[in-house]
Parts: structure tokens; sequence; C-alpha cells
């Protein structure tokens, strides 16, 4: 009877461990390719400002800035498609319900193409406008006539822009995460030599910086589209019938994940506004650097929280609890190390980081010097994006809105405009941390509110 008992407690063991490798080997699989894919995407910017920074100028760099507002928030706007329809789709997958994964599919790929041709016409257009409701009329003719042409020639390139986005998440949620990741790096290889071409050889300054991102997205949609070309996958490219009720069920379920974008286009415009009255240029610059940075940091832990999406999603459709709470487990331990990893790293190598965009004195002594107060964020936003991700995925969207709102929009924009007004102009760098913080301890009131749902 004991060599009975020893023998069926080993086979649990054999049985267990073979588990819990294939999730994580899941794990891995789908976070790191996300991560790297995001981390890819935002770098698009960053290279620009590098590039910007150091072939055009210190002003160049405040004037991009200014368009950062308008560009980011078309991403986060059209994030709402590709990602609520990846949470129907990961649900469906998970059911065995592929016809219907597959109309989810094409219904969110028709709104994001819809919506970035909007978005292009409104660009190009209202260029001028954008930059000056952005806080451009209070900062130099020079950077403001700029950051016009930087918007205006980034905005013709709309449509690559937003379908490299949404592919990368539609391959990654279709079974290819690694090739998600290659047409991302694709794209970036491509951005980073013709951003050298544009600017130095050809001088074509800050209009060569845009169109050199924009010849790069087309890069990484032609890559990833191989994966619909060669059917590697489940999804595929016909005709579908408009859903009205589907289209509701992927806007609210994207939702969440758009108003989480919605940060940075949020704390950039009220960042700008605020810079440009208290300080001026230098104040604009110096926050262009930290932004381009924070872009980067906020990627690498969004991409965690994205990777973990379609698993989230796919344990959710199998209505398996356990497996959803390890994933959940998992993301807050990963996004809370590599949160810390990434403020000291900034921490200890703040002035050679910020001298890669530009050596001019008076932005390097500035910008390093309120870089340690402006990525303190980093740690408690790390928790935050877990949150949310997870919330949205499994449907809990009431949750994942109100922790988005709040750190994404209300509590960030009062924030910005208040703490330096109570307490000083050199306070303002302190605002996202003291934002992402009341917005944690929301989200873990929110969490004990739903412990008896889901087994955190």
């Amino acid at each position: 009877r004991i060599n009975n008992e020893k023998l069926k407690m080993k086979k649990l063991r054999t049985y267990l461990g073979i588990f819990m490798n294939a999730k994580t080997k899941s794990l891995i699989g789908y976070i790191f390719p996300a991560l790297g894919g995001l981390f890819v995407t935002y770098l698009y910017n960053v290279v620009d400002g590098i590039f910007v920074g150091q072939g055009v100028g210190s002003a160049a760099l405040g004037a991009v800035n200014i368009g950062v507002p308008f560009i980011t928030f078309v991403v986060a706007a059209a994030a709402m498609f590709p990602m609520g329809g990846a949470t129907v789709i990961a649900i469906r997958m998970g059911r065995g319900d592929k016809a219907g994964a597959n109309h989810a599919f094409m219904t969110a790929f028709s709104l994001t193409i819809l919506l970035s041709a909007l978005l292009m016409v409104v660009g190009m257009t209202c260029s001028m406008q954008i930059v000056d409701l952005s806080g451009a009329r209070k900062l130099s003719a020079k950077m403001r006539e700029m950051s016009a042409q930087y918007l205006f020639y980034y905005s013709a390139f709309s449509i690559p822009m937003l379908m490299s986005t949404c592919l990368s998440v539609f391959v990654r949620n279709d079974g290819s995460p690694a090739l998600s990741f290659v047409g991302m790096c694709a794209g970036a290889a491509a951005n980073i030599f013709l951003d050298w071409l544009f600017i130095f050889p050809f001088d074509m300054g800050i209009i060569g910086a845009a169109v050199a991102s924009g010849l790069g997205q087309m890069f990484s949609v032609l890559v990833l589209l191989s994966h619909f070309a060669l059917k590697k996958g489940v999804l595929r490219f016909k005709a579908f019938r408009i859903d009205f009720t589907l289209i509701k069920k992927i806007c609210k379920r994207g939702v969440p994940e758009a108003v989480t974008q919605l940060t940075t286009p949020v704390t950039a415009f009220c960042y700008n506004l605020m810079l440009a009255r208290l300080i001026g240029d230098i104040g604009v610059s110096t926050f262009s650097v930290l932004s381009f940075i924070y872009s980067l940091a906020n990627a690498m832990l969004s991409g965690v929280a994205q990777g973990l999406q379609p698993l989230w999603g796919h344990s959710y459709g199998k209505k398996d609890t356990e497996e959803m709470g390890w994933y959940f487990r998992c993301g807050i331990i990963i996004n809370s190390i590599l949160s810390i990893l990434i403020y000291g790293m900034l921490f200890f190598f703040n002035e050679p980081i910020i001298c890669i965009f530009n050596r001019d004195a008076d932005l390097v002594r500035t910008a390093s010097s309120v870089l340690p107060l402006f990525f303190l964020s980093l740690i408690p936003m790390a928790l935050n994006l877990i949150y949310t991700a997870f919330f949205f995925s499994t449907k809990r969207t009431g949750a994942a809105n109100s922790i988005a709102i709040s750190r994404g929009i209300i509590v960030k924009a009062l924030a910005i405009f208040c703490i330096p007004a109570l307490f000083g102009k050199d306070t303002i760098w302190l605002a996202p941390f003291a934002a992402e913080i009341v917005t944690l301890m929301f989200a873990l009131k929110i969490r004990k509110g739903l412990c008896s749902t889901f087994d955190f």
C-alpha cells in the first residue's frame, strides 16, 4: 500500500512538472516577443529623437515632442480595435470557435484601417492647429514651425503606422509571437538606417525623421503579412458580414487598452502646456528627452501585460481559474522586478543616457537632475498595467476601465496641474509618481472585491 501511494505521488509530481513546464514555456513564448515588439514600436520615436537631437539640435527635440500628444493619441485610439479584437479572438479560440475568431479578426482589422485613414486626413490638414493646441504658441517660432512639419509628414504614413501595430497583435494571438517580433525588428532596422540617411547625408532635417519612421513601418507590415499569405495560423483575410453587436463587443473590450495608452498623450499634452508656461523651451526639451526614455520603459512593462493577454484569454475561455491566477502572479513578479531594474539603470547612468540624445550642457544638467524623480512612477505603473490587462482580458471591463481612466486621464492630469501649483514648479516632475500611487491603491481595492471570483 505504501509503495502504491509513493507511486501515485511520483506520477502526480511528474504530471505537475509537465504542466508547469508547459505553462512556463507559454509564458516565455508570449511575453518576450510581445515585450520586444512593443519596445521596437516605441523605438521608432526614440530613434527619431536621437538622430534629431544629434543631427538637428535641442530645439528640434522639443519640436518632435510637441507633436507627440497627437501621434500617441492616434496610436492609443487605434489600439482599441486590435486589442479588443484580440481579447475576443483569444476567448473564442479557447472555446474552439475558429469561425467566430476569424470574424472578430476581420471586423477589428477593417475598423483599424478606417480609423487610420481618418486620422491621416486630420493630421495632415490640421498640423499647425494641432501643435498650437499642444502648447506650441508659447514657444519660439522656429520650434513651432518644425513641430508642424514633423506632424504633417508623420501623419502621411498613418495607415502603415497603425497597421503595423494592429497586425503584430493578431499575428501574436494567432500563434506566431516570434514572427510578430521579427516584423517589428525589420521595421526598426529600416527606420534606423533611413533616419541616418535622410538626416545626415540628405540633410532633410526633421522632415527626414518623420519620413524614415513611416517607411520603416511599411517594411514591418510586409513581414507581418507573410503570416497570412503563407496561412500559418487560423486567421484569414476573407469576406465578412458587418455585425454591430460584435463591433460593440470589440470596442468594449478594447477601451481599457486604449485608455491605458492614452496616458502617454495626456501626460505629454499636460506637461507641454505647463512647462511652456513655467519654464519655456528648455523645459519642453528636457521633457522631450525624458519622455523618449519613458516610452521605452513603458513599452517593456506594457509588453509583459500584452504578452499575458492571450494566455489569460485562453484560460478564461477554458474556465481555468487556477491557470489565470498563476499567470497573474507571474505578471506581477516579472513587472515588479523589471521596473526596479530599469529604474536602477536610469538612476546610475542618467547623464550618459541623456547624452545619447543631445550634449547641450543646460539640457544635460536639467534632465539628469530631474530624471530620478520623474522615473519613480515606473514601479507602481508596472503593477497598474498588469491589473488593467488582467481585468480586460477576463471580461472585467468595468474594473479595467476604472483603473485605466484613473491613471491615464483623470489622476495624471490633476497631478500635473495641481502639484506644481501647490508645492512649486520643481515638483512637477513628481506628478506621474503621485498619480500611479493613487491608481495602485484604487486597483488593490478593486482586486480585494474580486478575490472571491478569481484565484489571485
